[in-house]
C-alpha cells in the first residue's frame, strides 16, 4: 500500500538519494511515493508541515491581538464618554431648580377685600454666584 503526496520541492536534501531522486523532488506538483522515503525524510517533511502550521497559528494569533487591543481602546473611549454623559446628567437638576426659580410670574394679589399694598408679596428668591471648587479646603 503506497502513499503518495505533493511536495513542493523547498527542501535540500543530502545523504545517499541519488541526484535524479533530489531533482525529482525539488520540481513542484510532483507527486512522490512516500513508502520508498526513508523514515528520517518523513519525520522532516512532518516537522516541516507542523512548522508551517505553526507559523499561520502565530499570524493569527498576532492579528487577534490587534483585533483585542483595537477593542480595548474603542472601549476605554466609550467609559470616558459614558463618565462624560454622567457628569451632565447629574446637574440637571441643578439646571431645572434654577430655571424653576427663574420661570416663576409675579402674580398681581387679587383679593376680594384688600388692595395690593395690603397683602404682603411673596419675596423672589435672589440669584447668587457663588464660587465652586471640588476640594472643600480651598
Amino acid at each position: 500500500m503506497s502513499r503518495e503526496s505533493t511536495y513542493p520541492g523547498h527542501l535540500s536534501v543530502g545523504g545517499s538519494q541519488s541526484q535524479s531522486q533530489h531533482q525529482q523532488l525539488q520540481q513542484p506538483g510532483n507527486t512522490i511515493d512516500l513508502a520508498n522515503l526513508p523514515p528520517s525524510y518523513l519525520t522532516l517533511l512532518q516537522k516541516q508541515q507542523e512548522y508551517s502550521a505553526l507559523q499561520a497559528l502565530k499570524e493569527a494569533s498576532g492579528e487577534m491581538l490587534q483585533r483585542i487591543e483595537k477593542l480595548a481602546e474603542m472601549s476605554n473611549i466609550m467609559a470616558d464618554g459614558g463618565e462624560a454623559l454622567g457628569q451632565v446628567l447629574r446637574n440637571w437638576p441643578h439646571v431645572f431648580s434654577v430655571l424653576n426659580l427663574v420661570d416663576k410670574p409675579v402674580e398681581p394679589p387679587t383679593s376680594p377685600g384688600g388692595t395690593a399694598q395690603e397683602e404682603e408679596a411673596e419675596p423672589i428668591p435672589a440669584l447668587i454666584r457663588l464660587p465652586y471648587t471640588e476640594d472643600p479646603a480651598k
